[in-house]
């Protein structure tokens, strides 16, 4: 089968979790035998993204160059269009992309599609977050576009004042995204596709009523990378380290909540210490150390030399990619019920789900992981277990796409 992939930011080497998930798909599809080409956007004037490194991917690529003046919808669908037709693919994925999507999904509704989100991109045109005021939005915007434009439009108001109009913010004015026009384009691209693919059931929930064709599908890793680590035997002078990966300075990760655990406990026991990936340190608590910037290789003994990794995020985190590295490398997991988080960590088994936000909660957990070394051991190795079952790429495309290939072209 032939099969076109459309992603019209994409970044390699991975500037984020999309490409790489994208990376994997094309990889995993093309092992099992099918023909692939990826057709990407290169908007080098507007997002300004470094050239994307075709020698470093193991599958066809043809890059789409778009000046600033080029970045619009008419253009970037009709080239895209041109690009895939010459191809003649038999099914097309839409991958990442902002508010041009629509508009290139539309173009090549001729073919059956399959759209994958990786945030909430459908739902929340100011960032994609659907959070506000440190909670999750109640609102969306394809059941409430009007509130929805005068929330992007505050936002987005600073850069057309200030003459920033490139990336997101020119996207936002090329598409007409803030009239009532967009908003029905949306739905109509939602409508077309044959399958739409999301990273969790919140996400699924938000699309009722619109299309009954959403998939949940995980990402996931390349299980190979991750060598196994046999959680080390603490001596009784020694702490145990409590690892948080990712960008901890971002607030939706909710270090906030973990430092906060960390207060509680040590009022009660001094055997620990909180490493977090954090540029600097301005805590100065002596049981935290911030870590500062690495590559996967130094993230990877990290993990190995922690005892219990936590994910303490406070937005509905679509997947939870961090987890499921510290699950890949023998870590219990102590996670917020969120998102893509909650269907990750099997509770009791895997680790621990707590209240977002709930540093009592999360207290509560690592206070018992802290006391039980075999528990931190067994929770470990069946996290392992269940990475390699349900989360290893090569498991997620065979047991997902191969059916979901067959009902796209029923």
């Amino acid at each position: 089968m032939r099969l076109a992939f459309v992603d019209l930011v994409f970044s390699w080497p991975p500037l984020g979790g999309a490409p790489l998930d994208l990376y994997y798909t094309i990889s995993g599809l093309q092992e099992l035998g099918h023909e692939v080409h990826l057709f990407y956007g290169a908007e080098v004037e507007n997002w300004r993204l470094e050239p994307v490194r075709e020698d470093r991917l193991p599958f066809p690529a043809t890059r789409l160059p778009f000046t600033a003046a080029e970045t619009t919808p008419e253009i970037m669908s009709g080239r895209f269009r041109a690009a895939v037709d010459a191809w003649k693919p038999d099914v097309v994925f839409q991958c990442f992309g902002f508010f041009m999507k629509p508009y290139v999904s539309l173009a090549l509704s001729h073919y059956p599609q399959v759209a994958r989100y990786y945030a909430y991109e459908p739902f929340c045109p100011r960032d994609y977050r659907l959070f506000w005021k440190d909670r999750t939005c109640p609102k969306n915007y394809l059941s409430t576009p009007n509130v929805c434009r005068r929330c992007t439009a505050n936002a987005l108001r600073r850069n057309f004042l200030m003459g920033l109009v490139t990336g997101y913010a020119l996207e936002y004015e090329r598409t007409r995204a803030w009239s009532p026009e967009y908003h029905a384009v949306m739905l109509a691209s939602l409508r077309s596709y044959k399958a739409i693919i999301v990273y969790n059931h919140f996400t699924k929930r938000l699309l009722e009523g619109i299309t009954d064709r959403v998939h949940v599908i995980g990402g996931g890793v390349h299980f190979e990378d991750f060598d196994y680590a046999p959680l080390p035997e603490k001596g009784r002078s020694e702490r145990t380290v409590i690892f948080m990966s990712g960008r901890a300075d971002d607030p939706t990760k909710g270090l906030k909540t973990l430092l906060d655990a960390g207060k509680l406990l040590w009022r009660e026991r001094q055997d620990f210490e909180i490493w977090a990936t954090l540029p600097d340190d301005p805590y100065h608590y002596p049981w935290f150390k911030a870590l500062g910037w690495h590559d996967f290789k130094q993230i990877m003994k990290f993990y190995q030399t922690s005892d219990i990794c936590v994910t303490p995020s406070t937005w509905e985190e679509p997947f939870g990619l961090v987890a499921v590295e510290a699950m890949a490398t023998g870590r219990p997991c102590v996670v917020s019920d969120v998102g893509g988080l909650q269907e990750i960590v099997i509770p009791g088994e895997t680790g621990y789900l707590f209240k977002r936000r709930n540093a009592k909660d999360l207290a509560k957990y690592l206070r018992i992981l802290l006391d039980d070394p075999a528990l931190r051991r067994r929770m470990g190795d069946a996290g392992r277990k269940r990475v390699e079952e349900v989360y290893d790429w090569k498991q997620v495309i065979r047991h997902h796409y191969p059916p979901l290939l067959e009902k796209v072209l029923q």
